[in-house]
């Protein structure tokens, strides 16, 4: 992995992150934290991740939360993918309107009991897809 220049006036997370009360991410090496509009985010010179962690006020399914983002998402999203284990995982990828060299976003997400995680992810070169696929799969719901 290359070497990347985190910003030196903010906090840096790295390996198993404990970002709520019940979700923790683990990260690929360091990262810079922020909280903006609301959402906690994690960059680093040409990727960067922002993530909103919402609760399961209506107490609904897991597969219930995740008809519902479906139904509000972008229908050019492309190469969705859905997996099923101890948390319900659903990715997409979307071509998006940007200034930057970003490439097509990585939208992903983490239904669990207690509610779930949306993450947006931005990267400028395509391999750092498998970076963004494997921070997902890492996400992790801690009950009790």
């Amino acid at each position: 992995m290359e070497k990347t220049e985190l910003h030196p006036d903010f906090p840096v997370v790295k390996d198993k992150y404990q970002m709520t009360k019940n979700w923790t991410v683990v990260l690929p090496g360091a990262f810079n934290r922020r909280i903006e509009e609301g959402s906690l985010v994690l960059w680093r010179p040409g990727f960067t991740i922002w993530t909103t962690v919402w609760g399961n006020d209506h107490n609904e399914t897991a597969e219930k939360r995740l008809d519902n983002i479906k139904q509000i998402s972008d229908q050019s999203k492309f190469d969705e993918t859905k997996l099923d284990g101890k948390v319900l995982l659903y990715s997409y990828r979307l071509h998006e309107d940007a200034e930057d060299r970003r490439v097509a976003a990585f939208y992903c997400f983490a239904f669990g009991e207690t509610g779930h995680v949306q993450m947006a992810i931005y990267f400028d070169k395509e391999d750092d897809a498998s970076l963004a696929n494997k921070i997902w799969h890492s996400l992790n719901e801690n009950i009790g």
